[in-house]
């Protein structure tokens, strides 16, 4: 069973979403020890303050992972945050 846990982003403006992007590598160049499967990073095709983080888990992360709030709260300052966590349906 995969879990996503998806950060949603609208940032400011565009400097401000250029932070969330650095953010983004920083982050995703120190998490090699963490039980992640994969993290992705989207950007809207047409409003590219849009940014949408997907982490993808193996297991239940429960509320939100460690790293998922953290993030969250990193990004808290730049813009609009929506944090929400999915559950794959195995029967598709």
């Amino acid at each position: 069973m995969i879990w996503l846990e998806m950060i949603s982003t609208r940032a400011a403006g565009i400097i401000e979403a250029e932070k969330i992007l650095e953010i983004c590598r920083q982050t995703h160049q120190s998490i090699a020890g963490e039980k992640l499967l994969k993290m992705t990073v989207f950007c809207n095709t047409r409003y590219a303050t849009d940014i949408s983080i997907h982490l993808q888990w193996k297991s239940n992360p429960g509320n939100g992972s460690v790293l998922g709030r953290e993030l969250s709260s990193a990004l808290a300052g730049l813009g609009l945050i929506s944090h929400t966590l999915w559950i794959e349906q195995e029967e598709f």
